[in-house]
């Protein structure tokens, strides 16, 4: 998809809270140098795109959840669908209030197009975000007009971050996504501080492995994204009134309609056709597209939990996710 041949309005390009971030090779302080962050100590450099820094190259794994968030930028951001449907997901999955997040600093730890970016923007609370893939383009088209969010594609693996920096960590619809989950989930915590608050979620195993999409992904996720896409376009709104009509049957419905390989959103009440087309083919397509998908069991994320001595902890089965909460 193309990309925007300049910074989006309210992204600065000349990236004035670079200070912040650090050398992925040394640690050391960055500065702006023309289109470029250079370091200060070993004089590595990283390119500023579209406004954005950027420290993995272009094209990796994530290739397909960039494609996805360009052609559905505005999809599921709240200010688009005149709903609260992403602001109820993350302060109920949460359990914090927009007076907790104010002026504190927040990671969140792969926005996509940024639906909930805007949701922690809107509390006031100082944002910085980032994404594996090209979605970063599309949340700075969306986003950046907040004066507190700080945006940049990097890997979670490797983050050009300091250490133990931030009150909050947040991190939704990733980690099952990423080539090693333990290590993603391990790794976001050497950034947050001792007594800082947390909350992630994941597909839940082993329910997810029962959804027939898992039939397709062997398939489709070999496809190219433009490629399929064009097949999701087409043929899940063709698919999406049967499992609808599914979904209805007393009793049995929630499981027949499971039987089809469309994402239908029956549990969000959306009214309008044209959204209910537009989130059906994109959560069809979320569904299909990536590269991995590992669902994970409550009992491993206890696990992790305990390895790393997070505090408060608590695992909560939200539909088909787990979501893990606490303190570190």
């Amino acid at each position: 998809m193309t990309l925007p041949k300049q910074a989006p309005p309210g992204i600065d390009p000349q990236i004035p809270w670079c200070s912040e971030l650090r050398c992925l090779r040394c640690r050391a302080s960055l500065r702006t140098v023309q289109s470029e962050l250079v370091c200060e100590t070993c004089a590595a450099a990283y390119p500023i795109d579209c406004g954005i820094p950027r420290f993995v190259p272009a094209d990796n794994y994530a290739d397909g959840f960039g494609y996805q968030w360009n052609r559905h930028r505005l999809t599921q951001l709240d200010s688009h669908s005149g709903t609260t449907i992403s602001r109820d997901r993350v302060m109920k999955a949460s359990g914090w209030t927009a007076e907790q997040l104010h002026g504190k600093s927040v990671l969140e730890c792969g926005s996509g197009a940024g639906r909930f970016t805007e949701v922690l923007c809107e509390t006031g609370a100082i944002v910085t975000s980032f994404d594996i893939s090209s979605a970063v383009h599309a949340n700075a088209a969306s986003n950046g007009r907040f004066p507190n969010l700080r945006l940049f594609q990097a890997s979670i693996y490797d983050l050009p971050l300091p250490e133990e920096s931030f009150d909050f960590l947040f991190c939704f619809g990733v980690i099952q996504h990423t080539p090693d989950v333990e290590r993603t989930f391990k790794a976001m915590f050497r950034y947050l501080r001792p007594g800082g608050r947390f909350c992630i979620d994941v597909y839940a195993a082993p329910i997810s492995y029962l959804h027939p999409r898992q039939l397709l992904r062997p398939l489709t996720k070999r496809i190219p994204p433009a490629r399929l896409y064009s097949i999701v376009d087409e043929t899940a709104p063709k698919l999406l009134p049967l499992a609808m009509g599914l979904s209805d049957v007393p009793v049995a419905g929630p499981c027949l309609a499971r039987l089809v390989p469309v994402a239908t959103h029956r549990h969000l009440n959306l009214r309008d056709k044209r959204t209910i087309r537009d989130w059906s083919v994109l959560d069809t397509f979320d569904w299909l597209a990536p590269r991995y998908e590992r669902p994970q069991p409550r009992r491993r994320l206890q696990r992790w939990a305990m390895d790393l001595r997070l505090r408060s902890f608590r695992v909560e089965r939200h539909r088909g996710l787990y979501v893990i909460r606490g303190v570190k």
